[in-house]
């Protein structure tokens, strides 16, 4: 089985976007200039995680014995208004064909996030983090002198998973010793690996068929059906995601078997067990091996398979006929799996909901923008303390835990920082 090992379609993966550059506090210190005023620059944005699909890979091997991956940090502000550095991005090169799931929660549910089925599209996973503002950016005509910044916020963790369904226009099925790598070396340029037993192609072969008026389409032999292949039995469980994405399906049938119909029942039982759409695609029905045929076994499986093509992959007798019906098929009509959204709208820090849990005192607020206020926030620092209070009073965050009942004394939890309530103190949380 050591040929299995070069063909990986499905891994699971963990990025980290970089952290942002925290924001300076400086001050402008020039001759003649008494009253310069705060200089502190900017941070820099962390580096973002983006997938990259290439022709250039075929398998998801890559990543085998490496599931971890981080983008750089951005550099610090500087004084004289000087802004830190941003990091650059990572990009990670997969296959043309990659499905991506984010793995949202501890049970591990799977979010479809996006579908890479074109060389050089991109999709980013995961945003790196703001620099932090200086401290040039918080004075005003009351607070002349900020002697606060804020920190860098944390790029984005995810988990995600990886799923590469190959690019084909053509799948050809069937049981094992169909034919159906003989079928494909005949119809491309494909030297797949042939031998005269069940089982002897363990990975999807890809080809390209040249047709008329300069036309090609992709072509990929799906590898190891077998009655039972849609519950795990035999290779058919780990190849059958390949069948979903292609146009057109070429039925492969041995018409030296026992019996024909029964084996062309067997594999569509399975199709529909795995996916019932799959039964919806284009089929081309296609007798192999016919060439060690009597004519009078040739006309009894035409009476059984009307609208069959009868062929001899290793003859090439019905191969032209086989090109013709082939040719029809648009190259540009690929199925893409349709991501529930955007990666870069997933996380929305500008529309937010509170969320209020009462119990015994206690209330939690879950909100993407309120905790992002927190995170930028020096809590060492009475001017940062203070800045995060008038931005927590312009979304009402007061007026919603007042009109909660909350009391003296009630702990509020935003994120991972617990802090009490009170009514005495100019600032409401302590």
């Amino acid at each position: 089985m050591k040929y299995m090992n070069k063909f990986i379609d499905l891994v699971k993966i963990k990025v980290q976007a970089g952290r942002g550059g925290d924001g300076k506090v400086a001050w402008r210190r020039e001759k003649y200039e008494p009253y310069g005023g705060p200089y502190g620059g900017d941070g820099g944005r962390g580096g973002s995680v983006w997938l990259e699909a290439t022709n250039s890979l075929n398998t998801l091997l890559d990543f085998r014995f490496r599931h971890e991956f981080e983008a750089g940090n951005g550099a610090n502000g500087e004084s004289a208004r000087r802004s830190g550095k941003s990091a650059e991005d990572l990009i990670i090169k997969v296959p043309v064909g990659t499905v991506i799931y984010e793995i949202a929660d501890e049970a591990e549910e799977e979010i479809l996030i996006g579908d890479l089925s074109k060389d050089g599209q991109r999709l980013l996973v995961a945003r790196g983090g703001r620099g932090g503002r200086g401290n040039q950016h918080f004075a005003n005509s009351i607070r002349q002198a900020p002697h606060f910044c804020e920190p860098g916020q944390a790029g984005l963790k995810t988990k995600l998973k990886l799923e590469l369904k190959l690019v084909a226009h053509i799948g050809i099925i069937g049981l094992p010793n169909a034919g159906k790598s003989t079928l494909i070396s005949h119809l491309s340029a494909c030297k797949a690996k042939i031998g005269d037993y069940p089982f002897t192609t363990i990975t999807p072969n890809l080809g390209i068929v040249k047709l008329h008026d300069n036309k090609s389409l992709t072509i990929a032999d799906i590898p190891g059906l077998i009655e039972g292949a849609a519950e795990g039995k035999g290779l058919g469980f780990h190849f059958l995601r390949h069948i979903e994405r292609t146009k057109v399906l070429i039925h492969l049938i041995d018409s030296l078997s026992d019996d024909p119909q029964e084996n062309y029942q067997i594999v569509r039982k399975e199709l529909a067990a795995y996916n019932e759409e799959i039964l919806q695609k284009q089929e081309i029905i296609a007798l192999n091996k016919i060439d060690a045929l009597l004519p009078e076994q040739l006309e009894e499986l035409k009476q059984i398979f009307p609208k069959a093509l009868f062929v001899s992959a290793a003859t090439g007798q019905g191969l032209e006929a086989l090109k013709q019906i082939l040719s029809q098929i648009q190259p540009e009509e690929i199925k893409e799996f349709p991501a529930e959204e955007n990666k870069e709208n997933i996380k929305n820090t500008e529309n937010f909901v509170l969320k209020f849990d009462q119990r015994k005192g206690f209330y939690r607020i879950e909100s993407e923008l309120v905790e992002g206020l927190m995170r930028v926030t020096d809590f060492q620092n009475r001017d940062s303390v203070e800045h995060l209070f008038k931005q927590l009073k312009k979304v009402n965050i007061f007026e919603e835990l007042t009109n909660c009942g909350i009391k003296t004394g009630d702990t509020v939890l935003i994120g991972k920082r617990e802090m009490i309530w009170s009514d005495f103190a100019d600032e409401k949380l302590i």
